[in-house]
């Protein structure tokens, strides 16, 4: 199952011994940061430890290109937040498929002595969009919710970038995002997960212009065998060279203009033009109008420890309060963590509390529900009926459909000083809406398909303005 921004992550501070522990529920790379011992290498094919200390800090990402870009920075002196963009950077440019500027998301930033913040970046739907469209009984299989300029939400990714660059950085913005527009532009190797991507995305990509010229090889232009001229465009594979120049273009005037000129300008041009192409309803005001926002998190105290999520309109941050109070209550690991009854238990729990922030959690500026008592205790004895170690549970509102084909990446950075940035952010499917914004190089995310057809109250297509 996907997980959708700010579903993934949480921190903890032990009360007693005033350590940070970061818990994270996807399958990440790290690499640590020591203060005289070597530089860790890891390739996309070689698999991260189970355990990995650093004295001076430490970098979690899902593609090692993108860790490695962070650790460069602590390595320097660079703080959490400063390691945290140039590995945001760097992930837009060798995970495309999955996060980017042209999509948004969650932050959460601890900074030593002081509270911690949740900066909220989700995108939203532009002003004059249409729900009637949506409901198009012609439109069967809501490909207009998935694809095309009608699936795409105003993205939030360089706002919140600018506020976290403004607010926490101490580091030139041209020094975060050098390691990114350096592999955009000589190129990084393909590694399995975006070889398999494009590859399954073949077909597509060949009727679409922008899509073929950045993710497929002209091989005819290589084989002496093919006549001058003929095209033979082949997928990108395992260990391919793959340059993104628009990309690094992109960034090089972010860089030089600020983040926030990506909400005017020649950028916000062409992602507009690029989604009205195609039924979407987006304008430059509603580029202009995106802001980021810092808003306090949620806590909660289990275990000895206080946990710091990400509260609405992020269903995660509320959900696995909930699932770890419900696998307190249940002692889910006291068969030992690999036990398949603790595994069992624990499953129970996390979609016990996937279902209720479900139906319970939605954007706090339309939805007015108070998703805040699933964190209690009377909600968690409620709860915990029907988990057991041999029954199915029994689940009072329906289980959500997972057949989602989206995708996220995940990001924990800690420093020497004791500063924490842990986020979540997507395009929503591989590949977004299907859109790459004119010669930016930006592919542009599908957050329409979070909305539900027909309307729920917590999912309701209900633009912001």
């Amino acid at each position: 199952m996907a997980l959708k921004p700010g579903q993934s992550f949480c921190i903890a501070i032990d009360k007693k011994v005033t350590s940070i522990i970061v818990f994270l529920f996807t399958l990440s790379i790290s690499i640590s940061l020591s203060g005289c011992g070597p530089k860790l290498q890891l390739t996309p094919l070689e698999p991260a430890p189970l355990l990995v200390k650093a004295a001076n800090g430490m970098v979690v990402a899902a593609h090692p290109l993108a860790a490695e870009a962070g650790v460069e920075i602590l390595r320097e002196g660079g703080n959490a937040v400063d390691a945290a963009l140039a590995a945001l950077f760097m992930g837009n440019v060798v995970e495309p498929h999955a996060s980017g500027l042209g999509g948004g998301g969650f932050s959460l930033v601890k900074m030593s002595g002081e509270e911690a913040k949740v900066v909220v970046y989700r995108e939203f739907a532009p002003k004059d969009v249409d729900a009637e469209l949506y409901s198009d009984p012609l439109d069967s299989m809501r490909l207009r919710l998935k694809t095309g300029g009608s699936s795409v939400c105003v993205p939030g990714a360089a706002s919140g970038w600018a506020m976290m660059f403004d607010k926490w950085a101490t580091l030139p913005l041209e020094r975060l995002t050098r390691p990114a527009i350096n592999a955009a532009e000589l190129g990084f190797p393909v590694d399995p997960t975006l070889a398999g991507q494009i590859s399954n995305h073949y077909e597509d990509f060949l009727t679409d212009s922008l899509f073929r010229n950045t993710f497929l090889k002209n091989a005819g232009l290589e084989n002496d065998t093919v006549d001058s001229g003929d095209d033979l465009w082949l997928p990108y594979e395992l260990g391919d060279t793959l340059r993104q120049s628009d990309l690094a273009n992109t960034f090089k005037t972010l860089t030089k203009r600020g983040l926030r000129s990506f909400y005017r300008g020649p950028i916000a041009e062409a992602i507009v033009e690029a989604v009205n192409a195609t039924e979407g309803k987006m304008s430059l005001n509603d580029l202009e109008a995106f802001r980021a926002e810092i808003v306090s998190p949620i806590k909660s105290d289990i275990a000895g420890y206080e946990f710091i999520s990400v509260p609405p309109p992020s269903r995660g941050g509320i959900a696995l309060i909930e699932a770890l109070n419900l696998i307190e209550r249940t002692s889910a690991f006291q068969f030992g963590i690999d036990d398949h009854k603790s595994m069992h238990l624990s499953a129970q729990c996390m979609q016990q509390a996937y279902v209720d922030a479900r139906a319970r959690v939605g954007d706090p500026k339309f939805v007015r529900k108070n998703w805040q008592t699933l964190s209690s205790s009377n909600h968690t004895n409620a709860a915990v009926e029907g988990i057991e170690v041999k029954t199915k549970p029994a689940f009072r509102t329906a289980v959500p459909d997972t057949s989602d084909h989206g995708n996220t990446t995940h990001l924990v950075v800690v420093d020497k000083w004791g500063n924490v940035v842990s986020l979540t952010q997507s395009i929503n499917y591989f590949f977004g809406a299907g859109l790459i914004a004119g010669n930016t190089g930006i592919l542009l995310n599908n957050h329409m398909a979070d909305f539900s057809i027909p309307q729920s109250d917590s999912e309701r297509i209900d633009p912001a303005g």
